[in-house]
Parts: structure tokens; C-alpha cells; sequence
């Protein structure tokens, strides 16, 4: 049996209403749940994303009302997070989660409180949890309930945990957009306690997203087969006077127009592999009539400062070092007007395109990714920052 408990705001008053319902053996995960289960490491699906792996249940209770006053619908779209310290306004999307599942990826905005206890907030850092303060971060109460007895095996509603559920998903979300059929593990990224929400997860028109029909290529226009976008204007000479396909890759969508979350302006943009291509008719007729997106920082919040390194280049305005190979490349591909500032020294990364380590580096616009295994000059090449973020976007709604 599932323990479900619906908030409702009457009276300014937390009312419990209780729905017990039979929840069978999940097909799509190993009965029971196991602890080797709960520690698999989660699918982080960007640098600095606070992602844990949790057990996940349906919601359903349509008709019910939810702890934030939204009225649940058929095929609704939120999920239950058992804090209200995550809890979205009504149908609003200041709290959202990401969830990934055997290769899907959906967001949501959290809107009820649940599904076993309602004071943990196990996102957050022990000190400031309400339950479980000596439990590790992201091991939910209902798991140490469900593995370990904690707490004598009883929720702080005051029910035994039959199953160690950490989030309840609404139907629309659990069945269209994940495909889920049962309770399994998923992973969760909280996106209001990750760095570069508000840009990664704008919603894309799909319009542009559609193969474009064939055009015949001339001075002015390329078609690329080869992702089915074109290229045109002035976005087409600045691509081909600065590297064009070895610099930035093929064209993912058609140019629309889209608010930037660093200025809050409106721009002409183009997404391409590794770049966002911004138009600037503010600055027509001088090399900045297109700048590129300030990808690098919507991955990577710049590091703390360090100090200057012997041999290398120190940007005071961040703080960071470029020397060896990536110094190379910044300067012999257009430095701080392509690229920006450097926002980390060289670190370790595992790249999301391959699963592999990669020495990498992150500046405003960019990442450098350092490959070994090819002969110079592309040794150093650009991460796909563009694909990624069309990624990511995919799952918003």
C-alpha cells in the first residue's frame, strides 16, 4: 500500500486528506527496491547539476488539489517533493525538477508535497534539513526508513514507509513524457539549486527545430544535408570568416527569435553544434554585428579566482590562467572577441557526448575540450555546447 497526503490552502491551514491505494511490483525495476539500487551513480546531465538517484511513484488523485491549490487534472504535468521548502507558486514554475529516465528527460514544476514525509527537504545540505540532518545529502528520509528503520521505520507523517519513494511524478508526466509504466528509480536534477536554470531550459518553437526544405546554395545560402538547416546572410559570412564547420559546427536550427536570460533583450539567433549565433543590429557594419551566446557561462558559473600561474596568461577580470595548447587556440582563433574571459583554470570533466575524461576549460562563450588522441590542430576542439542546450530545452514545455 502507497500513503498519499493532499495539501489544501482553506484557512490559510495545512488539511490532510489521506488516499490509500494497492501500487504493484514495479516491472520496469528489480521488487524490492534494493540499496545497490538507490547508490547508483545518477546521470548528471550537466556540470554543477544537483542530481540524485531517488525512487519515483505515480501521483495520479486526479480531481484532488494539490498542496499549492492547483486542481489536478487528467495527464497532468508537476510533480511531489516531500518539503514544502521546494514548493512552486500555483502553477507557477519557480521550483522545477528535471528528471531523467532510460534516456528521456522531462521537467516539471513541484506543486504537492509528499509522497511518505512532508519536512524533508533532502536536496539541501544535512545542516539545513528539517528531517534526516544525519543523513547523507540526497538520501531521502523515505529511503533510511525503508533500508535502515530510521526513525523506527515511520514517516513523519506517522505511517510505516512500505516503499521508499522520494518523489511523485503526475500522471502526464510520468506516462507521456518519460514513458514510465511503474515506479522505478529516476534521476533528479534540482534546477533552482543549479547553476544557469532560466537559460537552459527556455523552450525552443518547434517550427525551427524542422528540417528545412533544400535550397540551392549561393553566395548568400547554404543548405547542409547534413542537419537539414540552412545558413544564410549575415550569419553565413560571420560562420565562414571564422572557421566555419571546424570552428562551430552544422547548423541545428533556423534563426528565430529568442530573449536572452543574460541582458533580457531580444535577439535574431542561430543555434549551430557549438555556438549560439546572435545578431547585433545595434553594431552592423563592425565585427560585432554577431556576437556568439554566452554559452560557456550557462554550463559553468565562473570558479572562485586562484592566482597567476608562471608561463600563462592571467585575466584579472575572472581571475583564471589560459596557458599550453588552449592559449594556442584562444589567440589563433579570435580570443576575447569570439571566446570571452576564462571562467576556471583546466580541469577533469566527463564529457556528455562520449562518457569520457577530458582536460577542459570554460570561458564565457565556450568550452575547450584538449584531445589527445589527435594530431594538432585539433588536439583542441569545441565542446558542443549548442547540442547540448537543444538537449536539454527539448524537455521543457
Amino acid at each position: 500500500m502507497r500513503h498519499r497526503t493532499i495539501f489544501t490552502t482553506a484557512g490559510a491551514c495545512l488539511a490532510l486528506a489521506l488516499a490509500l491505494f494497492a501500487l504493484p511490483h514495479p516491472a520496469g525495476a528489480t521488487w524490492p527496491p534494493t540499496r545497490a539500487q538507490a547508490q547508483a551513480p545518477p546521470a548528471v546531465p550537466f556540470a554543477g547539476a544537483v542530481t540524485f538517484r531517488v525512487f519515483a511513484t505515480r501521483e495520479g488523485l486526479v480531481g484532488g488539489t494539490t498542496a499549492n491549490g492547483h486542481v489536478i487534472t487528467p495527464h497532468d504535468h508537476f510533480v511531489s517533493l516531500p518539503s514544502p521548502k521546494a514548493l512552486a507558486a500555483k502553477d507557477g514554475h519557480d521550483k522545477q525538477v528535471l528528471i531523467t529516465y532510460n534516456g528521456r528527460r522531462a521537467i516539471a514544476p513541484v506543486w504537492d508535497v509528499g509522497p511518505w514525509n512532508i519536512h524533508d527537504n533532502y536536496w539541501d545540505p544535512p545542516e539545513q534539513r528539517e528531517t534526516g540532518k544525519d543523513l547523507p545529502r540526497g538520501w531521502p528520509a523515505a529511503e533510511a526508513q525503508y533500508f535502515d528503520k530510521y526513525m523506527n521505520g515511520i514517516s513523519d507523517k506517522g505511517y510505516q514507509v512500505k516503499i521508499p519513494a522520494g518523489i511523485d511524478i503526475a500522471d502526464g508526466t510520468f506516462w507521456d513524457d518519460l514513458g514510465m509504466t511503474d515506479a522505478d528509480w529516476v534521476d533528479v536534477t534540482f534546477l533552482w539549486l543549479s547553476p544557469g536554470g532560466d537559460a537552459r531550459f527556455q523552450p525552443v518553437p518547434p517550427s525551427v527545430l524542422l528540417q528545412a526544405e533544400a535550397i540551392p546554395t549561393t553566395p548568400t545560402q547554404t543548405y547542409f544535408p547534413q542537419s537539414g538547416h540552412t545558413l544564410r546572410d549575415t550569419f553565413k559570412r560571420y560562420w565562414e570568416a571564422n572557421g566555419g564547420l571546424a570552428q562551430f559546427g552544422f547548423p541545428l536550427t533556423e534563426p528565430y527569435l529568442e530573449t536572452s536570460a543574460d541582458d533580457g533583450k531580444t535577439y535574431l539567433v542561430q543555434y549551430f553544434e557549438r555556438a549560439r549565433f546572435e545578431l547585433h543590429p545595434e553594431h552592423a557594419g563592425t565585427p560585432y554585428e554577431v556576437e556568439l551566446g554566452f554559452l560557456g557561462k550557462t554550463f559553468h558559473q565562473p570558479d572562485p579566482p586562484t592566482q597567476a600561474k608562471p608561463g600563462a596568461r592571467f585575466f584579472p577580470e575572472t581571475g583564471h590562467n589560459l596557458g599550453g595548447r588552449f592559449r594556442a587556440y584562444w589567440e589563433a582563433h579570435g580570443g576575447l572577441s569570439v571566446y570571452g574571459l576564462p571562467l576556471t583554470e583546466e580541469i577533469q570533466e566527463v564529457s556528455p557526448t562520449d562518457g569520457k575524461v577530458y582536460t577542459v576549460q570554460y570561458f564565457e562563450r565556450a568550452r575547450f575540450e584538449y584531445h589527445p588522441e589527435n594530431q594538432p590542430p585539433y588536439d583542441v576542439l569545441l565542446g558542443q555546447l549548442g547540442r547540448q542546450l537543444l538537449t536539454l530545452r527539448a524537455a521543457a514545455r
